[in-house]
């Protein structure tokens, strides 16, 4: 008899081992549940108002005071000319590489605009991006060179620039 209740008391504490181990195992799996855990916010002031981030994109698509050369990304864009509905990233040919549509507007930005970059999580650069995926079309007209405009933008002129 002693024989059999040893056998049965190993038997017992190996299954007792498997059982907390799976338990352990659970638990650890629920730790790593990326739906469990809390999330970190893209921005300190989240964007909820889907009308409002619509007019922000029109008012900065038209303003010219995000850069130092006079012109905004209507210049040579208006009304979307030249945003074609080819998904990003993409070959383009003003910078001569295959950007992220957040590259093209920060390359705009810096280039023709003589601004700063936008930060990546900015309401600003979500407002612009939402403004060219609403407004690019298929068959896009080409942008206007604002290089053969009249006096585009007298002597801060971006074509000018060296």
């Amino acid at each position: 008899m002693p024989v059999i209740c040893g056998k049965f008391l190993k038997v017992f504490l190996v299954a007792s081992v498997f059982i907390t181990l799976s338990f352990i195992d659970v638990a650890a799996a629920e730790d790593k549940n990326p739906c469990a855990s809390k999330n970190i916010p893209i921005r300190k002031n989240a964007i909820k108002d889907s009308v409002a981030l619509k007019e922000m994109g029109i008012k900065l698509w038209g303003s010219t005071a995000m850069g130092t050369s006079g012109t905004a990304c209507g210049t040579c864009h208006p009304d979307g000319a030249g945003l074609k509905k080819e998904p990003f990233p993409k070959y383009i040919k003003m910078p001569d590489d295959i950007v992220t549509m957040d590259q093209m507007i920060n390359f705009c930005m810096v280039n023709p605009m003589k601004g700063k970059p936008l930060k990546w999580n900015s309401q600003e650069m979500t407002a612009l991006a939402g403004y060219i995926t609403v407004n690019a079309k298929d068959g896009a007209t080409a942008p206007v060179n604002p290089c053969g405009m009249k006096n585009p933008c007298a002597s801060k002129n971006p074509c000018g620039m060296k």
